[in-house]
């Protein structure tokens, strides 16, 4: 069959030529049929920091020179597959703070590109790290201010899946950021991140303002160590995030460096399965050295979200609210806090639902005193477990300046409280109606109208 020559041909025979591949042919055999990329073919390069063999890319003891990853992806294609991994003889870091990866191409339904680190392979390689190139702490980070992320997805990246990463040491930029354009938005779609595992980061995953996501999943991620938060998504639609584990470790970089794990601001159709929470505490001090107000949550939605469902999710030790939801229609099932100062905040008049779920020990942090639940708008409880002493409540009413008395319908379930701890109480207004609920072994029903700091 006759070769045909192209311009992108020619151009990835030059990149492999200048790193010293033996045989451009060999890896660029796959492609020839057709004299181009053929459609949701799938085509393989292995990368490690310094190469190996031949570096022609076909297998791990022929690896690319990593610095030939950034035009082969350039001139990606649907079903292309970038594998990258540790230098198997002298495995050695891999700078995240110095080049940044850009990926400006898109795959296909069915055919994504697919960029893994986790040594993925035939043989078995050691899994490459990607770290800071210079010495990582909480008060280095907030000093930097122009640290980019290592991978970001320009021009509507789509059908793009990240896996594999092992991280330690971002700026607030994180991983991997989605860039929108300067001359206007972006939209990205059918993107996954998966099974990274990081430590000590500013945030993992960011986002411009002008970038708009939708079909998106996050699954699989272990993150210990978060001074900003895990994910940032300022518009966000049809996402799932499963299976993560998120750690901020207690980390605070003082000022304005609120921890805030996962946080949307605009989107809908958001579903969050089996994810841990834990320990994001930002202590707030006023100019006169007097205590403000703390910050730290674990699940946070704006007012223009909507459509959110929290199922098996757990936080712990926030110092704020294990889910702060300002979401128009949110639904909690099956998930539970323990030590947060909230366990959740619901902010919305809408439909508002929390079943079978079970917040414990909300914690008074600075001036403010805790509950299982606040709710600043409509909610019913249903079968669910709240348990509270001291300066805890089981539910705090908290009505806005702007809107009307918050009310909360309970259903089932049980309230235990020790130490004098409150049912409820109200900073102005509110009302809570209890349908057979076992408080402190008795089961009591009625409607009980609640005035300004008033406590049942």
């Amino acid at each position: 069959m006759a070769h045909h020559s192209s311009p992108g041909l020619n151009r990835r025979q030059m990149v492999l030529s200048m790193i010293g591949a033996v045989s451009a042919t060999a890896i660029c055999q796959p492609l020839l049929m057709r004299g181009a990329w053929a459609a949701a073919e799938i085509v393989r390069y292995h990368f490690t920091r310094t190469g190996a063999g031949k570096n022609g890319g076909s297998d791990w003891n022929n690896a690319l020179r990593l610095e030939a990853l950034p035009q082969l992806l350039a001139e990606a294609r649907p079903g292309g597959m970038f594998l990258i991994a540790a230098d198997s003889r002298a495995p050695s870091v891999i700078a995240i703070d110095e080049k940044q990866l850009a990926v400006k191409v898109a795959g296909a339904s069915g055919s994504p590109i697919v960029l893994d680190a986790s040594g993925a392979g035939d043989e078995q390689v050691p899994q490459a790290v990607f770290q800071s190139g210079k010495p990582w702490s909480i008060e280095d980070f907030s000093r930097k201010k122009n640290a980019s992320a290592y991978i970001a997805l320009t021009e509507g990246a789509s059908y793009i899946e990240i896996r594999g990463f092992r991280v330690k040491g971002t700026s607030a930029d994180g991983l991997v950021k989605f860039r929108g354009g300067k001359s206007g938005p972006k939209e990205f779609s059918n993107v996954t991140i998966a099974n990274v595992d990081a430590t000590d980061v500013g945030r993992l995953i960011e986002t411009d303002k002008q970038a708009f996501l939708k079909n998106i999943q996050i699954e699989n991620c272990r993150a210990v160590g978060i001074v900003r938060g895990f994910a940032r998504f300022y518009n966000l639609a049809n996402a799932d995030f499963r299976n993560l584990h998120l750690d901020a470790k207690n980390f605070d970089a003082g000022g304005k460096s609120i921890c805030q794990l996962i946080s949307i601001n605009n989107g809908e159709n958001l579903l969050f399965e089996d994810v841990t929470l834990k320990n994001a505490v930002n202590a707030r001090f006023k100019d006169d050295g007097s205590v403000g107000y703390f910050q730290g949550d674990g699940i946070v939605c704006e007012r223009g979200t909507k459509n959110v469902t929290i199922r098996r999710c757990h936080g712990s030790g926030m110092g704020d609210a294990a889910f702060d939801l300002k979401t128009t229609n949110v639904t909690i099932e099956e998930s539970s806090s323990e030590s947060c100062k909230f366990g959740a905040r619901i902010w919305s008049q809408s439909d508002n639902v929390i079943r079978r779920c079970a917040f414990r020990n909300p914690v008074k942090y600075g001036n403010t005193k805790g509950s299982c639940v606040q709710a600043s708008g409509s909610l019913t409880i249903e079968d669910t477990f709240l348990e509270a002493r001291g300066d805890g409540a089981a539910l705090t009413l908290h009505q806005l300046k702007t809107g009307p008395a918050p009310h909360v319908v309970m259903r089932g379930g049980e309230v235990t409280l020790h130490d004098g701890a409150p049912l409820a109480r109200s900073t102005q207004a509110g009302s809570l109606e209890l349908h057979d609920v076992k408080v402190n072994g008795t089961l009591r029903s009625g409607r009980f109208d609640l005035d300004r700091n008033e406590i049942l």
